[in-house]
């Protein structure tokens, strides 16, 4: 299966006011794709991050260390439904689009315990690309039995998936055009060689992230790359999905070697 997985970033479809959309993006993205579907007969995988939604209740309510205080319960289903809402808007707008579509709750899906990853169950995930349906995840709330609730990155689902579903290419499509030096120059690449002198260039969370921002992105990707996989960091300025796909240089490719 020529199967690819996409990562929209939360801070591309909305903007830095809380709760406030990128509409536009989303609708260009979402067309992008299914030309780039039709053109190029892939199957795909897409994830979005929370941006300017979930963030910010997750923040808030501190939802990531689990029930902590009084408030946590109700947080965990305010940073839940504030994730689930922004994917479910994505989704429609690939729909409208012309894509088969079809959100995918990773806390349906997935338990944890202590924030590691206990039990999955992907059957629905393969049959829907089986029927060349495009699933789209997301950050989410996770269940568990230890912490009461958790949350798991997009990029953390991602790597979850990749093991059994064996992507060609994993593209996490961002608000910046790569993994920048000390200087503001694209780093090309990242490897297993390189990456104890890149991680000073790392940047953490933004005041609203609270998922670890670029340093935690390229954290995961090379765990993503251990599995023969190219990641890739792009902007997400349009034709740079059709460059990706077509092997020509843009943003910052990282492999496991």
């Amino acid at each position: 299966m020529n199967l690819i997985f996409l990562k929209i970033g939360g801070a591309l479809i909305t903007k830095r006011k809380p709760y406030t959309l990128n509409r536009k993006k989303i609708q260009e993205i979402a067309k992008e794709i299914v030309n780039l579907r039709k053109k190029y007969k892939f199957r795909l995988l897409i994830g979005n991050g929370a941006g300017s939604f979930a963030h910010v209740s997750a923040k808030k309510f501190k939802t990531k260390e689990g029930y902590i205080n009084e408030k946590s319960k109700i947080g965990h289903c305010i940073v839940e439904d504030d994730a689930s809402t922004l994917n479910r808007i994505l989704v429609k707008e690939l729909i409208k689009a012309g894509e088969k579509a079809i959100s995918v709750q990773p806390s349906a899906f997935i338990f944890c315990s202590k924030r590691k990853i206990k039990s999955f169950f992907l059957e629905p995930i393969k049959n829907y690309l089986k029927n060349d349906l495009v699933p789209v995840v997301f950050g989410d709330v996770i269940s568990d039995e230890k912490l009461g609730c958790t949350i798991l990155s997009t990029e953390e689902i991602f790597k979850l998936l990749a093991k059994f579903l064996k992507p060609k290419k994993i593209i996490l499509m961002s608000d910046v055009e790569g993994v920048y030096d000390s200087r503001g120059k694209i780093i090309p690449e990242i490897s297993k060689k390189n990456f104890s002198k890149i991680q000073k260039f790392l940047k953490g969370a933004n005041k609203i992230d609270v998922t670890g921002g670029m340093a935690h992105k390229v954290k995961e990707a090379m765990e993503m790359a251990k599995g023969k996989i190219e990641v890739f960091i792009i902007g997400g300025k349009k034709g740079n999905l059709e460059k990706c796909l077509k092997n020509k240089k843009v943003g910052t490719r990282i492999i496991y070697s």
